[in-house]
């Protein structure tokens, strides 16, 4: 059984951790990841995968890709790469896996239109919160395929890699993500800044790159941030830094799971978060806080850091929540019962 996974993304982030993590739980099957070449080849070919570069995201180079390595199933990831995997695949089956819910999702746009007319090619869905489908216009169509398996995080090995020296100082507030418009890194500038009028001695660490890299960095400049706001850049392993962090801070415009939430909760990191997506479902005000406003996050972030009894509490919390996201047995039945139905021959390859 050999199963191509395709991504557009070359870096390494929260949908790619998912990737790797199921290629890991099918040793029985040939398991090859595909994406645009980039630092993410160096972390895949780390974890002991193989990896196969697109020359970019189109039909035709996934269609080449397909030719050249011959799997039985597709299982392609986020909206643009299923929809050029269901008109590149001819006969192959093809899994489409939805890690997140733009805000495109929920408009007539030549985006949602394109996913509507790719469906019907499309074998099988797999959406990691409920509000993607919620949120789709064309929902009806989604509906037929789609089923709703959460992601998994193996807390262990978070907490194994977190060990590791970065020689990084404790901070404040730690934001992990790429730097895009989803992740609004600048809205974590601001928040960082309006804090500083109260704790001047507020200090953050920001770990990620991406296009609104050079925005952060002029942000930090402009506003004197320097001695606030820490950037490391793109790590291949995040952990270290986050877990030299006291909270987690996610202003996100859109998520579809919200991963990287529960991976610092499984560290004991209160996450005070916008609560979009699937983030709705992962933390509320026993592990964190959900704001929706600068000053709401001010004020969540300000009562952990003056109240310790509040903090240790939160903290405790965000372990014991983190524990509902660990049953690596039941996401691997629900990944394997869908590869099954969307290609029939694969219970006569594995008995």
């Amino acid at each position: 059984m050999r199963v191509l996974h395709l991504l557009k993304s070359t870096n390494y982030s929260g949908a790619e951790n998912v990737v790797l993590t199921i290629m890991s739980l099918f040793p029985e099957a040939e398991m090859i990841y595909a994406s645009p070449d980039g630092p993410i080849r160096e972390v895949v070919e780390a974890r002991g995968q193989k990896f196969y570069p697109l020359e970019n995201t189109s039909v035709g180079a996934v269609r080449r890709a397909i030719r050249d390595l011959k799997p039985n199933l597709i299982h392609a990831h986020d909206f643009s790469m299923a929809t050029c995997a269901a008109w590149a695949a001819g006969k192959t089956p093809v899994v489409a896996h939805f890690h997140n819910n733009p805000l495109w999702l929920k408009k007539v746009c030549p985006q949602s239109v394109a996913l509507a007319l790719s469906l019907p090619r499309i074998r099988n869905v797999i959406s990691v919160s409920n509000s993607i489908e919620a949120e789709y216009i064309f929902r009806g169509l989604l509906k037929q395929k789609n089923t709703v398996v959460g992601n998994v995080v193996n807390c262990a090995d978070v907490w194994q890699k977190a060990q590791e020296t970065c020689n990084c100082a404790q901070v404040d507030l730690v934001f992990l993500g790429r730097m895009t418009d989803p992740k609004c890194p600048l809205l974590f500038c601001q928040i960082v800044q309006r804090l500083r009028e109260k704790w001047p001695q507020i200090t953050a660490r920001m770990i990620g790159d991406g296009e609104l890299t050079p925005q952060v960095k002029n942000y930090i400049q402009e506003h004197e941030l320097e001695h606030n706001i820490e950037l490391v850049g793109f790590q291949s392993n995040p952990y270290p830094y986050l877990n030299a962090g006291k909270i987690m801070v996610m202003p996100s415009a859109w998520e579809g799971f919200g991963l990287a939430a529960v991976e610092g909760m499984c560290l004991g990191k209160p996450v005070v978060c916008s609560g979009v997506g699937g983030l709705a479902d992962i933390v509320d005000e026993t592990c964190g806080a959900v704001c929706k406003t600068i000053d709401e996050y001010c004020s969540a972030i300000l009562k952990l850091l003056q109240d310790e009894n509040a903090y240790c509490r939160c903290s405790a919390n965000a372990v014991g929540k983190s524990m509902q996201y660990t049953d690596m047995q039941r996401y691997t039945v629900a990944i394997k019962s869908i590869y099954a139905v969307s290609y029939t021959h694969l219970r006569a390859h594995e008995t």
